[in-house]
């Protein structure tokens, strides 16, 4: 049995070139949270919060100043009086407890004091960190006003940056959290190119809902319990790095008051380009399309104003090769490889003993070691003066399972989750290849993800699902009989698998039988496509899904 988390993080540390941990699991500090009530049984209930997330450029990753107002409300007959508590730190997964700073806490509209206590870490719950503790008194049937704000770091990788708020700690209160108002707020005109919406770029994801307007993103709930199955969940906000996106502002101004400054527009395609391309892939949401063809028009007129320029023609070369590189893992190679192979080439033309030049080139050969040959001290191009190999057929796959006799429902053992909390699954499979995961919590919920099942052809089947939020979930079984045992989990499931027994056998449907009929042959002779070490777009999402504590 073996796990996806060691497999994809074996592949990224011996295949890989660079530090890898850098690229695909930075640390993150410790993240902005809900207030949390005393050990004891409360009748307050968290009648509305606002938590303003207000980012500002420091110079690298960004800071934000979170101010979080919550409506605090008695339902009890009898004034309670308790120590409120809100932690300080929080393990980074790395040993590190970094501390948020300049934490102000007011109730009422005034000032009080807090005190630093011990509890235990809000995900590492064995393991005891400072917290601010403060007494407040909740009369009974009253609203009371606190207000916490407090600075914190941004947490990633150049050019991108995440912040985070737990919502979950609020569930300690009585009753639903009556309503949330989430604001992220940006120092410039906010847009999906800048707040990443639609993709996981490794760390985090920023929640879908979010309504821009101008230099802010809103989200609001109503009536929600918040927790790590629940509808709504911690809140995580991946981001262009301000001083990226401040660089991209400027380079866009320089353009418009200098059009026909080559530099300028140069200047511009790279910052484009600094912010599509991720540490091992490139962005595949729809806006980082709309970075890569920004980037590719840049270039273009940078070059159109001045042709001899070495540099920016190999910078072009660099954007070119590295898309279509990870495009010809699942794809082949595209008209950018060739385009990129053109560039590089005629930057070497034209500067042929350029430090930078040589540096782009030798990253392309690198990539297409075919395509771009060494001839002594200098390189060859044969994908561009001869025919190239086309790419072969992907093979059929033939079932190798019986549909209807591998549907029924089938339930796990009581799995220990990478969080800290107990968790069963049910996976129901139907003969039409659809399934349904479950997953049923200590606290009572229960979360349904849908999705379908692939015969693999060897014995094995692949069950792909996604929940209400479109967070993707993928399992590799092994068909035995009356069971189905693992054979490639993510890590967040525990370290036991995730066997499962069936519990219930579906009446046999008819069903199709669904093979993978031959990829189409290009039109165009294409060059056989090596296997490239570095993996694909989506790898960092993969790693993410493995690694990741919620």
């Amino acid at each position: 049995m073996k796990k996806i988390a060691l497999i994809v993080l074996t592949f990224i540390l011996l295949a890989l070139p660079g530090t890898a941990l850098a690229d695909v699991a930075p640390p993150s500090n410790p993240p902005g949270s809900n207030l949390q009530p005393g050990t004891e049984t409360t009748q307050v209930r968290m009648a509305a919060e606002t938590v303003l997330i207000d980012v500002t450029d420091d110079g690298g990753l960004g800071r934000a100043r979170i101010t979080a107002d919550f409506t605090m409300r008695n339902l009890g007959t009898e004034s309670e009086s308790m120590a409120v508590r809100f932690p300080i730190t929080a393990n980074d997964g790395f040993g590190n407890y970094p501390e948020i700073t300049d934490l102000i806490v007011k109730v009422g509209g005034q000032q009080i004091p807090y005190r630093r206590a011990s509890y235990p870490d809000i995900r590492y719950l064995d393991q005891d960190v400072p917290w601010a503790e403060f007494n407040i008194t909740f009369p009974a049937g009253q609203d009371v006003a606190i207000q916490v704000a407090y600075n914190i770091k941004g947490s990633g990788y150049m050019p991108f940056t995440a912040f985070y708020y737990i919502l979950e700690s609020g569930a300690g209160w009585q009753d639903t959290i009556g309503s949330a108002d989430i604001i992220l707020r940006l120092p410039y005109e906010a847009s999906t190119q800048n707040v990443i919406m639609d993709l996981q770029i490794g760390w985090a994801q920023t929640p879908r809902g979010g309504v821009i307007d101008g230099n802010e993103v809103r989200w609001h709930f109503d009536d929600f319990e918040p927790g790590l199955y629940g509808p709504i969940q911690n809140m995580e906000f991946a981001l262009v790095a301000p001083l990226n996106w401040e660089t991209v502002l400027k380079e866009r101004t320089n353009v418009a008051k200098t059009p026909d400054d080559s530099e300028a527009w140069g200047r511009l395609a790279k910052s484009y380009k600094d912010i599509f391309l991720l540490g091992r892939g490139y962005r595949t949401d729809v806006s980082g399309e709309e970075l890569y063809q920004l980037s590719i028009e840049a270039y273009e007129k940078c070059l159109a104003l001045n042709p001899n320029d070495a540099q920016w023609h190999a910078g072009f070369a660099d954007l070119l090769a590295t898309r279509s590189y990870f495009d010809s893992w699942s794809t082949g190679y595209t008209d950018d490889t060739f385009r990129a192979l053109k560039e590089i080439q005629t930057a070497l033309q034209l500067a042929p003993k350029d430090p930078k030049v040589l540096e782009i080139a030798e990253k392309i050969y690198f990539l297409f070691p075919d395509g771009m040959t060494q001839n002594g001290t200098e390189y060859d191009f044969p994908w561009l003066t001869q025919t190239p190999t086309p790419i072969p057929p992907t093979p059929t796959i033939v079932p190798a399972l019986d549909a209807a006799l591998v549907s029924g429902t089938y339930l796990s053992d009581p799995l220990d989750l990478a969080n800290g909390t107990k968790a069963q699954l049910t996976l129901t499979l139907s003969a039409d290849h659809s399934a349904e995961l479950v997953t049923h919590s200590e606290d009572g919920q229960a979360v349904p993800a849908q999705g379908s099942w692939t015969d693999n052809g060897d014995g094995t089947l692949t069950v792909s699902v996604a929940d209400q939020n479109q967070n993707q979930t993928e399992f590799k079984f092994k068909f035995n009989n009356e069971s189905l045992v693992t054979d490639t989990y993510p890590a967040f499931y525990g370290e036991a698998g995730v066997n499962m027994q069936r519990v219930v056998t579906a009446t046999p449907v008819p069903a199709a039988t669904a093979t993978l009929a031959p990829a189409p042959a290009a039109s165009t002779p294409q060059p056989q496509a090596t296997n490239p070490l570095c993996g694909s777009a989506a790898l960092i999402g993969l790693l993410w899904l493995a690694l990741k504590r919620r």
